[in-house]
């Protein structure tokens, strides 16, 4: 009867973490609640699964507590709970990210409980749900938009750099969806490592989706993951680095044959492809309502040429004071294809409002359909506009206060460099404990000297996100349970499956981490801290 009732809970737990790992990679933007929180879909599938796999390994977890990674991971936690407690920025907010770092940590404790032959189960449901990401992704990137109706439960909008298509996977933004493919990827990768062609072959699936989400993170986590699968099997199989080198060789071509994939490797971000200087009149005096052209004159000053036939064309924001928006401008059309370094004179069209008083024009360019320049951090040409014989004239405004009026909800798109050193300043300034939970991009912002920001903007850089937000403990807790787990899978990996799949993962992380933060997002915590519980105690069957 014990041994039927063991068979029974180890397969209700198998189940469970299949089931949870089948969905992690989709998690739609809604939420629900639970008590004072609102959890996404994913939390509330996770929390029956949790229990589930409680009660089933009830009386293994003893030995778990005695795990350096789970001792550093519960440090972790415990930092993070009395940073929310302290900190100054609303600690209900700080608090709820707490509790989240508490679940992953909460699964970790479990995945380890359980033996190699339930995890496998688990891995399974979410190679099936990566390789189902990897298809959606290359069919975006191939041009399928019927698709953007069901990825529009996933995500805000589509993600475009300079004008091509990211592909998102079914997550909410592309290296999200890049992530969540690298991790079946490198699942995939050992479970078929035997059967050479076929574990080639799924390389080559996984790879051709993961290109079209553009993530440079992304690329390099993959290589990173399949590169510490082969250097684990080099001893027993001298073709270990085979998938490795696959791999590269279809991101190589996929760069090769891609202007805007080369152009991301040379650059930080999309303001290296939309990048303009605008020579304009500081001052101009128009009568209420009426319509004129004048000469504006752009550079283009990045790195790709502004197409015509890419819908490139020249407009205008305009403001009144008190840096309120009014409206957008006509279209006018760029004369030819200008060339990177090349200057145009455009003769614009320009409508005065109907109302007397002191405005500014904010000369733009604008790609159709995919976004204004000053979206992407460039500058816009400043014009201070007198309308009315009854407004106020006075000096024309100067360069460095034309500068100074263009509002932060324009050409403000901080580059990771930008992030990181507002990042290590937040550190800087709360050493210990951070600003609390997932408080940087709240404050953000505000460290930068910008009145107004985008809150879903994080550090890019899961160390220095850490580091800002938890400070000095919560980083040495955080990186001592990686380093720690690191170190057990190197060691376990030559003789577990598991444990090798969970070092590759970890390994992919942390490339990715250096250049993303992930750990903000339910799937990707998850798969967090499964790795690390399937390498905080030795491989059992």
């Amino acid at each position: 009867m014990n041994s039927l009732r063991r068979e029974a809970n180890s397969r209700l737990a198998s189940v469970s973490l299949f089931l949870l790992f089948l969905i992690v990679p989709f998690e739609p933007r809604f939420t629900v609640p639970f008590g004072s929180f609102r959890l996404s879909l994913i939390e509330a599938v996770a929390v029956p699964c949790f229990v589930a796999l409680f009660m089933t390994t009830r009386g293994r977890g003893i030995a778990a507590w005695k795990s350096p990674t789970l001792r550093c991971l519960a440090g972790l936690v415990a930092v993070a709970l009395i940073s929310a407690a302290v900190s100054d920025v609303e600690p209900s907010r700080a608090l709820k990210f707490a509790f989240r770092l508490g679940a992953m940590t909460a699964f970790a404790f479990l995945i380890a409980r359980l033996t190699d032959t339930e995890r496998r189960l688990g891995m399974i449901g979410l190679a099936i749900s990566g390789a189902i990401a990897a298809v959606l992704a290359l069919l975006e990137g191939l041009g399928v938009r019927s698709l953007d109706v069901m990825l529009g439960a996933f995500r805000e909008i589509p993600f475009n750099v300079a004008g091509v298509r990211r592909a998102t996977a079914g997550s909410e933004y592309p290296n999200l969806g890049a992530a969540i493919i690298v991790y079946a990827l490198l699942i995939g990768a050992v479970r078929l490592g035997a059967q050479r062609w076929k574990r080639l072959a799924w390389v080559a699936l996984m790879a051709s989706g993961l290109v079209f989400t553009y993530s440079r993170g992304g690329w390099l986590a993959g290589l990173a993951g399949l590169s510490s699968i082969g250097a684990v099997e080099w001893k027993r199989d001298r073709t270990s680095f085979m998938p490795a080198i696959a791999f590269a060789l279809i991101i190589g071509l996929f760069i090769t044959r891609g202007e805007i994939s080369q152009l991301r490797l040379g650059g930080e971000n999309a303001n290296d492809f939309y990048a303009a200087s605008y020579k304009v009149p500081l001052q101009l005096a128009m009568d209420p309502g009426v319509g004129t052209t004048l000469p504006v004159t752009i550079r283009n000053v990045g790195r790709r040429a502004w197409r015509t036939a890419d819908g490139i064309h020249l407009s205008y924001h305009l403001y009144a004071s008190g840096e309120q928006p009014l409206v957008d401008g006509p279209r006018t059309n760029l004369p030819h294809d200008v060339l990177p370094g090349e200057s145009v004179t455009i003769q614009a069209s320009l409508r005065a409002p109907v109302n007397s008083g002191d405005y500014l024009v904010m000369w733009d360019l604008v790609h159709e359909g995919t976004t204004w320049f000053s979206g992407q951090g460039v500058k816009p040409g400043v014009v201070r506009l007198i309308v009315g014989s009854d407004a106020p004239e006075g000096e024309a405004i100067s360069e460095a206060a034309a500068i100074q009026a263009i509002p932060d909800t324009l050409a403000w798109r901080p580059s990771r460099w930008e992030l990181w050193s507002v990042a290590l300043r937040m550190w800087k300034s709360h050493p210990l404990l951070g600003v609390g939970p997932d408080n940087f991009r709240w404050t953000y912002g505000a460290v930068a000297e910008k009145s107004t920001f985008d809150t879903r903007v994080f550090a890019n850089n899961m160390f220095l996100e850490i580091a800002a937000t938890l400070g000095t403990l919560g980083l040495v807790a955080f990186v001592a349970g990686l380093v720690v787990a690191l170190r057990q899978g190197w060691a376990q990996a030559p003789h577990s499956d598991v444990a090798l799949t969970a070092f590759a993962i970890l390994v992919a992380m942390t490339v990715h981490g250096l250049a993303d933060y992930l750990l903000a997002f339910t799937g990707h915590y998850l798969v967090f801290g499964f790795a690390m519980g399937a390498l905080a105690r030795r491989p059992t069957v």
